[in-house]
């Protein structure tokens, strides 16, 4: 078991790619303190770690406050003794063009998806830093290494995400706790569930995929999940891109190409 012995902390774990990696953390032997601001879908996910033989507790917070970050690392060492790992993922998304987006939407985004990354990690990071060892995990997205148009301030705390994964690691790496950022590509979640039940929307985004489809929350909370291990104890200030290779497609589909005088017409898939 990877994480035997171990407890792990997930932001926005109620649910999409934060429910997967508390049941899988649970699998392979950690406690894990299920943090989000719905405890009703909360207490779904505790039944699954449960279910898995491991211990979980809920604690109900927004991870924007400070007071409640505090409080999550606080009741995670009063419950469990320690912690050894916390994965943020917590995020809302408001859909808006740059000129529509209201100061009261990018607050929201950027509250959540990027402040509350850094109050979490920093409340539970202390404890990590006292006792010498820990995994910090970000969840960022595609969308933080490329402009997602449309999804207002997504892409820019997608993208901050991945720079505090990088200080993290840079700054406390010397001190025992690691910092890295996963990039997921295309993942259906009750956050997306209304594009990918669209059948041409969800058959047009797999076929922009080198792998042909979209991504599943499990493939995500597998790479979170080595990296709260000690498998990946040299993996540090790092980004891992778990997207089916989306990211590196683009010259894919860029129409055509003539190389010396003969047309290629290429194709994604």
């Amino acid at each position: 078991m990877m994480l035997k012995g171990k407890t792990i902390i997930v932001t926005g774990g109620a649910s999409g790619i934060g429910r997967a990696t508390c049941v899988l953390a649970a699998s392979e032997g950690a406690n894990v303190a299920i943090a989000d601001i719905n405890k009703e879908l909360a207490e779904e996910t505790q039944g699954l770690v449960e279910a898995e033989g491991a211990k979980a507790i809920i604690i109900e917070m927004d991870t924007s406050k400070a007071a409640d970050a505090k409080r999550m690392a606080d009741e995670t060492v009063k419950a469990f003794g320690t912690i050894d790992g916390i994965v943020c993922s917590a995020i809302k998304l408001k859909p808006s063009a740059l000129e529509d987006l209201s100061e009261e939407d990018w607050d929201m985004v950027i509250d959540i998806g990027l402040k509350g990354y850094f109050l979490c990690a920093q409340a539970a990071g202390r404890v990590m830093l006292e006792q010498g060892s820990g995994s910090i995990v970000f969840i960022s997205s595609i969308g933080g290494v490329q402009a997602y148009n449309g999804a207002g301030a997504y892409s820019v705390a997608k993208a901050g995400a991945i720079m505090l994964g990088n200080l993290v690691g840079v700054e406390w790496g010397n001190r025992g706790v690691r910092g890295n950022t996963v990039a997921p590509g295309q993942i259906p979640t009750p956050m997306t569930a209304a594009m990918f039940a669209d059948p041409e929307i969800a058959a047009g985004r797999a076929a922009v995929v080198p792998m042909g489809r979209v991504g599943e929350a499990n493939e995500i909370a597998e790479a979170c999940v080595w990296l709260l291990s000690d498998r990946a104890s040299y993996v540090n200030a790092a980004t891992i891109k778990v997207d089916g290779g989306q990211a590196e497609s683009k010259m894919m589909h860029t129409p055509g190409r003539n190389w010396g005088g003969k047309k290629i017409q290429y194709k994604a898939n």
